[in-house]
């Protein structure tokens, strides 16, 4: 059974699903956030040594009579024509690039043992950061990765981009406090396969966020990530929580997916083998990061998206 009204603004309260007003309001604060300054290079763990501006091209800004020494390749031939004269076009350096929020909504990150679920500290990440770019003048855009499916939305510099984005998030969070689709016809959405649909769908010099808990992270995304990398500026957040970096004491504990429910018997030697498996899993994004020239924090539950994110990007 799907949640009821009131029990959606139970869940909203307690940190389960988003609140739509909530993720509306990060604009107010997310206005001090400073998205490419070398501020938010130092604070981050990888990336301190490159520029946060690759690609930035060159936009038109007005045309003039040729003076000599001007580039002939920049004369502008209609106008000369119509003018009976000759005229070229000058230009500025582009003052604004697209960004790309690619967030993470599906059922793994329903999860959480601090104020929230990592679902909810995601969405409301995506929500300031899309406002703080925005707000510096830049296009946005993004893609919202389901359990079966992606909700994407092209880069424009408007509000009502933003609105649409935001409301692709809320969306797919709330479709997470439903009942559990367990057919075996869909196939489920992989990090991997979203991470080559972001390169196919962005442009060069795009600065694209990756807000996800990366579960999923394998040796195919690790090469999606490398490809995204050379002609995009990466920044990973990767939301997590305590509990699944440190599991309970050794014994039976008792553990559910949502739709069944089970004890297990936490020996030292499971324990040993399941952090043994993060390790692993956390080493190979780290390097995949590393080598993608990918800006990476994580960030935990118990930490407010205002928080983690003033800590990163303070203006």
């Amino acid at each position: 059974m799907n949640p009821t009204t009131a029990q959606l603004s139970s869940m909203s309260e307690h940190g389960i699903v988003t609140d739509l007003a909530r993720l509306l309001g990060t604009r107010h604060w997310a206005q001090g956030l400073s998205l490419f300054s070398r501020q938010a290079a130092r604070n981050l763990l990888l990336g301190n040594v490159r520029s946060r501006f690759r690609g930035r091209g060159m936009e038109f800004e007005e045309v003039r009579r040729y003076q000599a020494g001007d580039d002939i390749r920049t004369i502008d031939w209609k106008v000369s024509a119509r003018a009976q004269g000759t005229y070229t076009k000058l230009f500025c350096e582009e003052r604004e690039r697209p960004c790309h929020i690619l967030v993470d909504q599906r059922r793994a990150l329903y999860f959480g043992s601090s104020i929230q679920f990592k679902s909810v500290l995601a969405a409301e990440l995506a929500a300031a950061i899309a406002w703080a770019a925005l707000q510096g003048g830049d296009r946005v855009g993004g893609q919202v990765i389901g359990e079966h499916n992606t909700r994407d939305s092209r880069a424009r510099r408007s509000k009502q981009a933003v609105l649409r984005f935001i409301h692709d998030v809320h969306e797919g969070n709330h479709q997470l406090s439903h009942q559990a689709d367990t057919s075996t016809h869909s196939e489920k959405t992989s990090l991997a396969i979203s991470l080559e649909e972001c390169r196919r769908i962005t442009r060069p010099g795009t600065a694209i966020f990756i807000i996800s808990d990366f579960h999923d992270f394998d040796h195919g995304a690790a090469k999606s990530l490398s490809n995204l990398g050379k002609h995009a500026d990466l920044t990973l957040l990767q939301v997590s929580d305590k509990l699944e970096q440190q599991l309970p004491k050794l014994g039976n504990v008792a553990i559910s997916d949502g739709q069944q429910s089970a004890k297990v018997n936490l020996s030292n030697a499971l324990t040993k083998a399941y952090q043994r498996s993060r390790s692993d899993k956390q080493n190979l994004l780290i390097s995949a990061a590393t080598k993608a020239r990918a800006l990476y924090s994580n960030i935990d539950t118990s930490q407010t998206a205002r928080q983690a994110l003033i800590r990163l990007f303070a203006s």
